[in-house]
């Protein structure tokens, strides 16, 4: 592959959260403001694969880990392979997508890596013990680029269950996060009907439906007897028991939550219910609530409409108890500011600062620091304390805060400002 014209292309391969960006200039001339993807695809045995159907998902990251779809499934470019394996997306736009086959889930072939000139890009989608939905290849393409010769890599899926959820009236259950449970047991007899015997096991697992509501396991390793259990926001739905035996694949599970919407109904009113209530934590007799926001400065002024002000974490008790509290996998804001460059960490409700939790071991350097009123929140993960400034990609992401009620001390002036 040449590199001329020094047109650029960039490629961001995301596994997990961390991005690989390269730089190559290619000899093609793409047309202004489009750009496309081209190649073709071939099994183990480096034969092509014809007749198969391949898209281009646009994604954007919502949370930390979470890519879903930024444009309606029915706008996703689609085409099959034809008879040598080739294949040819044009007008891509410029923005995070993912290769996938079609569908993602229910497709008769898995996407091992992707080929471009003398680098070789792997997809850890399809691996055991990882997530179907973490690890696929996602790229970006700079407008006005033409990428060819991608030569895609893919194989025959080993033994696995794959299932699909449908709501009461047949809808699929699209990109959404269900909890997964497979049931094992191994016996002697063939008589589903007989009780007792044998050895048995469970795997349990959050997972993701496509764009289709199909999901993909890979817990069945050895020859047994197998069932299936989904869940979302309290409803659930089981399969009966079916037999596979070394290497072979169930592709036709059909699971439907019937009552899914009644229960969505329930939680969000025991969500709210739970959102309107201040728990009290009996060591230090001040009450605590979770509030959505739009940011840290939206935060303050909800905690002040309240009578309350921002979390401020004066022990490591404390910070276990919150932690404890507010286990979800969230960004919250906390009432810890750095006022001025060079300054010192403040709590909002002017109480002194008496102990830290920040993510890294060590409070951040503020003299290095350029931001006025720059704000901390607790991160998603292990609830240590980050800094978000303006630049940070989290940013967009923490939408909610802890507010703290106590004995509120008179607020000095420059908190207040």
């Amino acid at each position: 592959m040449k590199y001329a014209h020094f047109r650029k292309f960039h490629l961001a391969m995301l596994v997990g959260i961390v991005s690989l960006t390269l730089l190559f200039s290619w000899d093609s001339i793409a047309q202004k403001g489009k750009s496309s993807l081209s190649g073709r695809v071939i099994d183990t045995k480096g034969k092509p694969v014809a007749g198969l159907e391949l898209a281009i998902k646009p994604v954007e990251i919502k949370e930390p880990r979470d890519m879903v779809p930024r444009t309606p499934f029915s706008d996703w470019s689609r085409v099959v392979t034809d008879k040598e394996g080739r294949f040819s997306f044009p007008n891509i736009d410029s923005g995070s997508s993912q290769f996938v086959m079609f569908p993602e889930s229910a497709s008769d072939y898995e996407i091992i890596s992707a080929e471009i000139g003398d680098l070789t890009f792997y997809s850890t989608a399809f691996l055991q013990n990882f997530p179907t939905w973490f690890g696929k290849l996602t790229f970006k393409i700079e407008p006005g680029t033409h990428l060819e010769n991608v030569v895609v890599n893919v194989k025959s899926p080993r033994m696995r269950i794959r299932g699909r959820v449908l709501l009461k009236d047949g809808t699929p259950l699209a990109n959404t996060d269900i909890g997964l449970t497979v049931r094992r047991r191994q016996r002697d007899t063939f008589l589903f009907v007989l009780p007792g015997g044998g050895s048995a096991g469970t795997s349990g697992r959050g997972v993701r439906t496509d764009a289709e509501g199909y999901f993909v396991s890979y817990y069945p390793d050895e020859a047994s007897e197998y069932s299936v259990i989904v869940k979302c926001d309290g409803a659930s739905a089981k399969s009966r028991w079916f037999r596979l035996k070394e290497g072979q694949r169930n592709d036709k599970l059909v699971l439907v939550l019937k009552d899914l919407e009644e229960h969505r109904v329930s939680r969000k009113e025991r969500m709210k219910a739970r959102q309107a209530v201040w728990v009290v934590n009996p060591e230090n007799g001040h009450a605590y609530k979770k509030i959505k926001c739009d940011s840290w400065v939206d935060a303050k002024a909800k905690a002040a409409a309240e009578n309350a002000y921002l979390v401020a974490i004066n022990d490591a008790s404390e910070q276990k108890w919150l932690e404890a509290l507010y286990s979800e996998k969230t960004f919250f804001w906390i009432g810890l500011r750095l006022p001025e460059k060079g300054g010192t960490w403040q709590w909002n409700n002017a109480e002194p600062v008496t102990y830290a939790n920040w993510i890294t071991g060590q409070k951040p350097d503020t003299a290095s620091i350029g931001e006025a009123e720059l704000p901390v929140a607790m991160e998603f993960f292990a609830k240590r304390w980050m800094v978000i400034g303006s630049e940070n990609p989290f940013l967009p992401i923490v939408k909610h805060a802890i507010l703290e009620k106590g004995n509120i001390p008179t607020e000095p002036a420059e908190a207040t400002q």
